[in-house]
């Protein structure tokens, strides 16, 4: 689908934005256009052209980078949002919620009676313990007040 573009010096037919590009460009002294500098990539590791070790090293550093990172943002008060902190965040809340005994403690209570389904006295006793403080929240330090 061809565009007209309609000016008062110049009429001419583009197929494509490039096309339209072009013809800004013509229209444009050469020292307004501004290039812009080219990102530098980092060098791509040849993975394939690895040997199992070669493999096995790098796969470790870029691991301990990774730590290094996470420990960094811990220690600046950030946690990672992964499948271990997400959990321990949702069983602070229930902690909280038993603690509290606001509403969605009898839920929790019935999961854990699911749950332990062997165990009958298992809900009484974590209810107990969080009560008695013996189970207290992860993160709680990590928690920010919302006022």
């Amino acid at each position: 689908m061809a565009t007209t573009v309609i000016s008062s010096e110049i009429e001419e037919e583009t197929a494509s934005v490039r096309d339209e590009l072009g013809l800004l460009r013509e229209l444009l002294d050469e020292d307004v256009i501004v290039e812009r500098p080219k990102k530098s990539r980092k060098p791509s590791v040849g993975i394939g052209d690895m040997t199992p070790d070669e493999f096995k090293a790098y796969k470790a550093q870029l691991q301990a980078e990774r730590r290094a990172r996470n420990k960094e943002k811990e220690a600046a008060g950030s946690l990672p949002f992964d499948a271990e902190t997400t959990r321990d965040a949702l069983a602070d809340a229930a902690i909280i919620l038993l603690y509290a005994g606001g509403p969605g403690a009898t839920a929790i209570l019935n999961y854990l009676g699911q749950v332990f389904s062997d165990k009958p006295g298992a809900p009484i006793t974590v209810a107990a313990r969080v009560k008695s403080r013996a189970l207290k929240p992860k993160l709680t330090k990590f928690a920010r007040k919302s006022s």
